[in-house]
């Protein structure tokens, strides 16, 4: 009889448990969304298991038991996988809707921007990220180009640093090459902001005493033109410092620059070779009539000709004194450097 009576207990608490367990599965995972107002940014990094991404959703408070939804990812999606990405989850929304927007695929897009693009080549690469054929595509190339080249005062009293950017100036140098993840609809105005936003934290909160007090007596602006410079006469780290260097002495003892990176960026974009940079200078590419062709001119041109990396711009900062006024790049990108005019002659003998 006891026993008897032990087993219509537990039966009855068996049947309880399932009761209940059903009735928390359909509350957790059936329930209606009401709520539309506020999102998480939810991310999937690489190698994110289904429980890493059950225990994420979790701990953002999206979902109320991690042991529901694996139950019901069990029946209804076993063979489901998650993506790397960055999904735009709303609060209240219940684990079907959930699932089919990690089924629709990442909010966000990851950009690597690298050092050394001017503008124009910024925008391209930005374009071709975002691909125009997604659904929630709004980036203008021509609006990102125009108000990068002529309307910086959308942004002067949002950053620090615009105060010491020319009247007149563009934005050139100062969209900072970085990893970013984009929303697919954002504006080129919000592209701009998020660039310039980078700049502020990498660029201007690290490097601001150096920026604003230069032992060479350059402004922050010249240290950004010559950056940029530096950034594109070179191609391996350890060679910076001492180019720096060399920029730095040959305009401030009003020698001209003489960088053909500069006459590159006069030049503009070449058609045949289908490249901002020219590789194939001319004898009359250097005679170009521009305040650009630091071969003509002396002084430094009138912008920073591309957005240097922080390599770049920490070399400059603090570049490293050496007796050198010229320097020849080889085949590999290797630089030869010289004292006198002689011996950059025969260094463009030997390895030109």
């Amino acid at each position: 009889m006891i026993i008897k009576y032990y087993k219509l207990i537990s039966f009855l608490l068996f049947i309880v448990l399932v009761v209940t367990s059903f009735l928390i599965y359909k509350n957790d995972i059936y329930s209606k969304n009401n709520i539309k107002s506020s999102y998480v940014d939810f991310k999937i990094a690489a190698g994110d298991s289904e429980r890493t991404v059950i225990s994420k959703l979790y701990s953002d408070k999206l979902i109320s038991s991690p042991f529901m939804m694996s139950i019901y990812m069990d029946l209804h999606n076993p063979l489901f996988v998650f993506d790397t990405g960055i999904y735009r989850i709303y609060k209240g929304e219940n684990v079907p809707q959930m699932i089919s927007t990690f089924k629709k695929g990442s909010f966000y897009k990851q950009l690597d921007i690298p050092s050394g693009l001017r503008i124009e080549e910024d925008a391209a690469l930005i374009r071709n990220e975002l691909d125009v054929n997604n659904k929630d595509y709004k980036f203008s190339v021509s609006e990102y180009i125009n108000i990068a080249q002529n309307d910086i005062s959308l942004f002067e009293n949002d950053y620090s640093f615009m105060k010491y950017i020319p009247s007149g100036s563009s934005l050139e140098g100062f969209l900072y090459p970085d990893t970013y993840d984009v929303p697919l609809n954002i504006t080129s105005e919000q592209m701009i902001k998020m660039q310039l936003s980078s700049f502020e934290k990498n660029v201007f909160e690290k490097y601001r005493n150096g920026l604003l007090n230069n032992s060479d007596g350059l402004s922050l602006y010249q240290t950004m033109i010559i950056a940029s410079v530096v950034r594109r006469e070179t191609l391996y780290d350890s060679d910076k410092p001492i180019v720096a260097n060399i920029f730095i002495r040959r305009f401030t003892s009003g020698m001209a620059l003489q960088s053909d990176a500069t006459v590159q960026y006069a030049l503009g974009f070449n058609q045949s070779e289908g490249t901002w940079w020219t590789r194939n200078i001319t004898p009359s590419d250097l005679e170009i009539t521009s305040p650009y062709n630091t071969r003509l001119y002396p002084g430094l041109p009138p912008t920073p000709i591309c957005s240097p990396g922080s390599t770049s711009i920490n070399a400059t900062i603090h570049s490293a004194p050496n007796s050198y006024w010229y320097f020849v790049a080889d085949s590999s990108g290797h630089l030869h450097y010289a004292s006198t005019l002689a011996q950059q002659n025969a260094n463009i003998s030997e390895y030109l």
